[in-house]
């Protein structure tokens, strides 16, 4: 973790929560929230609650269960029965900003931020997200600049759930937040979670934020996990005198506003959890496709430069992973706080490509969100087009899926003037279609960006390949001259060998067919090579031969016996390196390079090396 350039008085100041040459006098909404003469005036709400996450499309970084967390801080102050208002956004520099100047003005705001921590040797960043869900990471210049001329003492406390984040956490006590809790260095998931969770029934029980912090440590350091145990004391509080006397704030609101009318932020964050969506669950083993959802939603942002789009198609052969990557854009842009929260509807079509079965799928997701935009399953478009219209009388931005595994959208023009009426009906609209084939046609007033889905690369192959075999690797899987004993250990030089293994060669990075070939590689495979196809066996046998310059004979001698062990010997032999079930001549046209190659070859037997011999390949 890179250090902290502070003398020891400003680190001190910082520990305490007393910024330099900062005034500490709370704000005057403050004063009259705790007691006085002005209660007819004002008197006091719920405490607020933002939560601000970053999850973003980037292999390099892990996903946040953000659904998770917030239900678990909704669990823990109601069994705490703190009825506190919680919003959640993703975390934007523009979101950021906003939220630390409705602090400035209003006071009063909890902030937990969900983020990852970037440490370098000389420099400290946090992982945000942009506004198509890409990674964007401010460094410690840019956070400061960010920082900078704010007056933070309307935060009442942060909390930053994010491993080696005290480096940000001193930042912001410097900005002047008074109260912070942070990391000094990783910490494992499950005791983030369980401190998280104790933390906050103890402060929804009104106990000071000092003593909540306390009771979290002491829960973790009776837990049977030594893992958790020992992350105890890397949870690190910021402002150790405020935090004796401080507890959850209570924010100021005009009386004229009606009994139960909720304080209006005007930050554009999401405050409703009521709703939901009926979204198919994740594939096991998914191998990243971020920049390929980047692209998608990026379409659907507008920018100087171009419009925001409203249809993509999302083409690519059969297997090429276009419902692990539709179900995968359905979470992400469904989280809470995104592009479409908690509004994207998920469509597969299957069986006939024709118009009724389309308008079903659509009417079943309309009518299983909860809750409901149709009452009804119906086969009517008159009926979905009147659904979508109450839809667009709200402020919400929703992306309907439509995984087209029947091709009914390139077969049926009915389809196409079902899905224009639909765009046309409804401006919030948006809408994918992962098709086979690439659509070109406009869709009423919309064009359709197409977006293809390319083939895994070589090491994604091998990775999940990798994943999905049903026993270890072998060192024989990898080289037909080893031996069939012992695992091997997955580590960059085996996933090198194996992507470049004929049978990966073969699969050409569709993940349907790695799916389909590893359902093969059971504890009676003998060895990856016996999945291999005649011509990729031969290719890689001619490929073999070539570079055995620095082999003895007996080790070649031992190999061709080795592909022969099953007790054909030389008719086995011969039948697997034929390319069309001949025995003879393919053999001979197999060996002969370049003159007469065959005795040379058959030569390798055990010690007798020609004049012609495999030495001078």
């Amino acid at each position: 973790m890179p250090e902290i350039n502070r003398t020891a008085p400003e680190m001190r100041r910082c520990l305490e929560g007393r910024p330099k040459e900062r005034s500490r006098s709370p704000p005057e909404k403050r004063e009259v929230c705790s007691g006085g003469n002005n209660e007819s005036d004002l008197r006091c709400a719920e405490p607020e609650l933002h939560v601000l996450y970053a999850s973003p499309l980037d292999q390099r970084i892990p996903q946040i269960n953000i659904q998770g967390e917030v239900d678990l801080l909704q669990e823990s102050l109601r069994k705490a029965n703190c009825h506190m208002n919680i919003s959640v956004g993703a975390a934007t520099t523009k979101r950021f900003a906003q939220l630390l100047t409705l602090a400035q003005s209003a006071g009063g705001i909890i902030l937990h931020l969900s983020v990852h921590v970037v440490n370098a040797e000389t420099n400290v960043g946090i992982v945000f997200e942009n506004d198509f869900g890409g990674a964007h990471i401010l460094y410690r210049q840019e956070l400061e600049e960010l920082l900078g001329g704010q007056q933070l003492e309307g935060l009442s406390f942060v909390f930053i759930n994010g491993c080696s984040s005290e480096s940000f956490a001193a930042l912001l006590v410097e900005a002047g937040c008074s109260l912070v809790i942070a990391t000094r260095g990783k910490v494992y998931d499950v005791a983030a979670t369980a401190f998280t969770q104790q933390f906050y029934y103890a402060l929804g029980s009104q106990v000071s934020v000092r003593s909540a912090f306390e009771r979290a440590q002491q829960v973790l350091r009776v837990d049977p996990d030594p893992k958790v145990k020992a992350s105890a004391d890397m949870f690190v509080l910021f402002g150790q005198h405020a935090a004796r006397s401080h507890t959850l704030p209570r924010r100021p609101i005009d009386n004229s506003m009606a009994d139960g009318q909720k304080m209006n932020s005007g930050l554009q964050i999401d405050s409703n959890f009521g709703s939901s969506v009926c979204l198919p669950p994740r594939v096991e083993d998914y191998i990243d496709r971020s920049s390929v959802l980047c692209d998608i939603l990026r379409h659907f942002e507008s920018s100087s430069c171009k419009p925001a789009r409203r249809a993509c198609i999302l083409s690519g052969p059969e297997g090429i992973g276009k419902t692990v990557a539709a179900i995968e854009l359905a979470h992400f842009a469904s989280s809470p706080g995104r592009l479409f929260s908690r509004n994207v509807l998920y469509v597969p079509i299957d069986g006939k490509p024709d118009l009724a079965n389309v308008v079903q799928g659509i009417s079943q997701a309309l009518a299983s969100r909860r809750p409901p935009l149709l009452t009804t399953t119906s086969r009517s478009q008159k009926d979905v087009l009147l659904a979508l219209q109450q839809m667009d009388q709200t402020r919400n931005r929703y992306l309907l899926l439509l995984d087209d595994r029947s091709g009914a959208v390139r077969a049926s023009p009915q389809v196409r003037s079902l899905l224009s009426n639909m765009l046309e009906t409804a401006r919030n609209l948006s809408l994918v279609v992962c098709s086979r084939e690439q659509v070109y046609e406009s869709l009423g007033p919309c064009k359709c960006v197409n977006v293809p889905l390319g083939a895994l690369t070589d090491a994604q192959s091998a990775e999940l390949f990798l994943k999905r075999m049903h026993r270890p690797l072998l060192p024989c899987d990898l080289d037909p001259r080893e031996s069939a004993v012992g695992n091997l250990m997955k580590n960059d030089l085996v996933l090198q060998k194996l992507a470049a293994h004929p049978l990966l060669r073969q699969i050409a990075g569709n993940p349907g067919l790695v799916n389909a070939m590893c359902q093969h590689v059971t504890p009676k495979l003998r060895s990856l090579w016996d999945l291999c196809s005649p011509q990729w066996r031969r290719h890689d046998q001619v490929v073999r031969t070539r570079s055995f310059d620095s082999e003895t004979p007996n080790s070649h001698g031992s190999l061709f016996r080795r592909m022969s062990e099953d007790g054909t010997e030389s008719l086995q032999l011969t039948r697997r390196m034929s390319i069309d079930g001949v025995h003879t001549e393919p053999l001979v046209r197999m060996m002969s390079f370049d003159g007469p190659p065959l005795a040379r070859m058959m030569s390798v037997d055990e010690t007798q090396a020609t004049e012609n011999g495999i030495d001078q390949i």
